[in-house]
């Protein structure tokens, strides 16, 4: 499993508001846990301990590979909300952390997101995500169709599972930039193709 210690930033332990957004099976120690729907974490003390895990070792109890995908845990969150409304003021937020999740947005929606979590963040703080590396998905459909046609779709069944939006290392940065980030590319931590950022608020 890839090794996720660059998700981590210096010092972050002390910082006060981090915002895990949309992370499904995984809660994340020392986040706020976000997600659409899911079971809420206060009064359900067995979920959180099945889903636990740190920023430093993210999928340590995903395993799996393209032929071989890991089974899906129950999503476990603090608040239910959709990450395009997050209930915080601005320039209050610390982190933000969003893996495979921006993907499901239009792009529309995309940019107006990016616009309101900028808005949100303290300057000088990170926003650290992935999305599907479209060019690197395509590679993947002489190999592995099947997988390389899922990753493009999502799992599907309603739009909050269905990818509204694709990109490219260029058309991500273009975009990150518009919403007042500047852009720093780290190690893809999935076992396919990703493309996985630290955006800092200028």
């Amino acid at each position: 499993m890839s090794n996720t210690l660059c998700l981590y930033d210096d010092g972050e332990d002390a910082w006060p508001l981090k915002l895990h957004l949309g992370g499904g099976g995984v809660y994340l120690r020392g986040y706020a846990n976000y997600d659409l729907d899911g079971t809420l974490a206060c009064g359900n003390p067995s979920a959180v301990t099945c889903n636990l895990t740190n920023v430093t070792d993210y999928y340590a109890r995903l395993d799996g590979d393209i032929d071989h995908l890991p089974q899906r845990r129950m999503t476990v969150v603090d608040i239910r909300c959709d990450i395009s409304y997050l209930p915080h003021a601005p320039h209050t937020v610390d982190k933000l952390l969003c893996l495979q999740v921006f993907e499901h947005l239009t792009p529309v929606k995309a940019i107006e997101t990016l616009v309101m979590w900028s808005a949100l963040l303290k300057r000088g703080r990170p926003l650290v995500m992935s999305v599907p590396d479209m060019e690197g998905t395509l590679d993947l459909i002489e190999g592995n169709w099947r997988f390389a046609l899922r990753h493009l779709r999502g799992r599907g069944g309603d739009d909050a599972n269905t990818h509204q939006a694709w990109y490219t290392r260029k058309s991500l940065q273009e975009i990150l930039e518009y919403a007042g980030f500047t852009v720093d590319w780290l190690p893809n931590v999935h076992f396919y193709p990703a493309i996985v950022v630290r955006a800092v608020k200028r």
